[in-house]
């Protein structure tokens, strides 16, 4: 009979044990860097254009609590006479997959903050949208806005004219 209890015990032990074990965190970045490699038809090659920058700035929370990631991607034109190349500020979901991203020259993403994306100085690359500092996801992706804000560190700092 005490035979018996032993591998019932064991058991029990084995699965106390399985719940202590840490899960690992996901490498954030990482996940980013092979779905923007894997989805996104214009990511730089490493022939026409080399990725020379790839970081993740941070997470937002839409209003109805999804998450985004956001990422700072900037490449350039291999072979050319002069050095350039292009900069985008990249679009994820919860599960890593791409939305989209925006183009920019200066303006590179800074923080995140809520449902909101900090930009230095004010979005220089997509004449679609009004100009601003200010990426406001609160409402997705899809429905994202853009707009000025007084913010030190972001929108000129010192140089803002205050209210």
């Amino acid at each position: 009979m005490k035979g018996n209890r032993i591998p019932g015990l064991l058991l029990v032990l084995i699965a106390l044990l399985a719940g202590c074990v840490a899960v690992q965190p996901t490498d954030i970045r990482a996940a980013l860097l092979k779905s923007a490699r894997e989805n996104d038809p214009d990511f730089p090659d490493g022939k026409n254009s080399m990725l020379t920058h790839f970081s993740h700035v941070g997470q937002l929370t839409t209003l109805r609590g999804e998450t985004i990631y956001v990422a700072d991607e900037r490449s350039v034109t291999t072979r050319a006479l002069s050095p350039h190349g292009r900069n985008f500020i990249v679009f994820f979901d919860k599960h890593f997959q791409l939305l989209g991203k925006m183009n920019y020259v200066n303006s590179r993403p800074l923080w995140c903050e809520g449902n909101k994306l900090y930009l230095f100085g004010d979005l220089d690359g997509l004449p679609k949208h009004s100009p601003g500092n200010v990426v406001d996801l609160g409402r997705g992706f899809g429905h994202l806005e853009v707009y000025h804000a007084n913010i030190y560190g972001s929108s000129g700092g010192l140089e803002d004219k205050q209210p």
